[in-house]
């Protein structure tokens, strides 16, 4: 679990810390804690750190300025600055600086032991560390083995997430092309979506898994689970590079946590959906998925495949020996109910073209595509084309 920078000052609020800008922004996610006491130290800074300083290697307010700007832009969560013999006052233009950037920069005066706030602050990151490595195996297990509930229940109860309450999965996944994309890159955008969420979403339950980001809401329903990742979405798409693309599937709300396997697979099933038809950038929800739930939830996917070769198995071969487009010109076919001016039109050929090859695709298959059960038929094979 991440922990914000608001929840941390509650621990330390004796020591005489003052807030001088980006009050509006405290509830910014908190990685860790870094003393930064030069420009070079600065680039170590990974993103989400607390970054401390005394000024002591600073010669002027310039350099402090160029500091606070450097710290800023390795995506640090705040600055405490201990005034005192080497910064004795914090310049009004840099607090205007970071009033502009709704970025939290505090002071706390010379007398206040820094190194007992750093203490402070990385305790209570490595326990929320601990609870967050608790927490995602306590779903895991609700996942995988749900009628054990003596293994997760007493993780979730000792972090006060009650088993009765309903739970929603939603899942991402981004990919580059058809590939994963690299360990460093999905956890940078995991990192913003935690910060994003960590603003209205204080419960949500983060963490990776089958390299997919993994999302457990409690007592939120799909759809509102749906305007929040859209909103996500729209948010972290400037992160993303040019040939990356993002998938999220949201399963429906359980009961409890012993239902959340149900949950989960849903999720699944409806990313992997949008995977296929390349739908990316939206949050798909699997009770929207209509018929396509009958084939999600079924467990024998061989009868699922059985059927699917059953009525494309003649043509599909046929395609691939003869380097046609059968297959092709029959889904476009079925997507304009059998009409074949519209289908024409779609595939920019003659009319009679398409007369032509339904014929050849009746005389593959076997299958006269004037019978509306049968096009009903192969429009069902298509739709488990998407999913197997």
């Amino acid at each position: 679990m991440a922990i914000t920078l608001r929840r941390l000052l509650e621990f330390v609020k004796d020591e005489e810390l003052e807030i001088l800008s980006g009050e509006d922004n405290l509830d910014r996610v908190v990685r860790w804690t870094h003393v930064v006491e030069a420009m070079e130290i600065s680039t170590f800074l990974e993103g989400q750190e607390v970054a401390l300083t005394t000024g002591v290697a600073l010669k002027s307010e310039e350099e402090l300025f160029d500091l606070v700007k450097c710290i800023i832009d390795n995506q640090a969560t705040a600055l405490i600055i201990n005034t005192g013999p080497y910064i004795k006052k914090v310049p009004q233009n840099i607090i205007d600086y970071c009033a502009e950037r709704s970025f939290p920069l505090i002071t706390t005066p010379w007398e206040t032991h820094m190194a007992r706030i750093m203490q402070m602050f990385c305790r209570k990151i490595t326990e929320e560390g601990m609870a967050g490595i608790e927490l995602s195996s306590a779903v895991k297990n609700a996942i995988f083995f749900p009628e054990q509930k003596d293994v997760y229940i007493p993780a979730l109860e000792r972090y006060h997430y009650s088993a009765e309450w309903s739970y929603c999965v939603a899942m991402i996944e981004v990919l580059a092309g058809a590939q994963k994309i690299e360990k460093e890159r999905q956890e940078r955008l995991q990192k913003y979506i935690e910060n994003h969420l960590s603003y209205r979403h204080q419960d949500v339950i983060i963490f990776e898994m089958d390299e997919k980001i993994l999302l457990i809401f409690n007592q939120t329903n799909d759809h509102d689970v749906q305007k929040i990742l859209n909103e996500v979405i729209k948010n972290y798409q400037r992160l993303l590079r040019k040939e990356e693309s993002s998938y999220i599937g949201i399963g429906q709300s359980t009961k409890s946590m012993q239902c959340i396997s149900r949950s989960y697979h849903q999720a699944l099933g409806a990313l992997k959906l949008e995977k296929t038809r390349n739908h990316a950038e939206e949050a798909s929800l699997y009770s929207e998925l209509g018929m396509y739930k009958l084939f999600l939830s079924m467990d024998d996917k061989t009868t699922i495949r059985e059927y699917y070769m059953e009525m494309m198995g003649k043509l599909l071969k046929y395609d691939e020996t003869s380097q046609t487009d059968y297959c092709q010109v029959l889904e476009a076919y079925l997507n304009h109910s059998g009409s074949v001016k519209d289908t024409a039109d779609e595939l920019f050929v003659h009319r009679n073209t398409i007369n032509k090859k339904i014929n050849k695709i009746e005389e593959i298959t076997g299958f006269n595509l004037s019978d509306l059960d049968i096009r009903v038929r192969f429009k069902v094979a298509f739709m488990i084309q998407e999913i197997l």
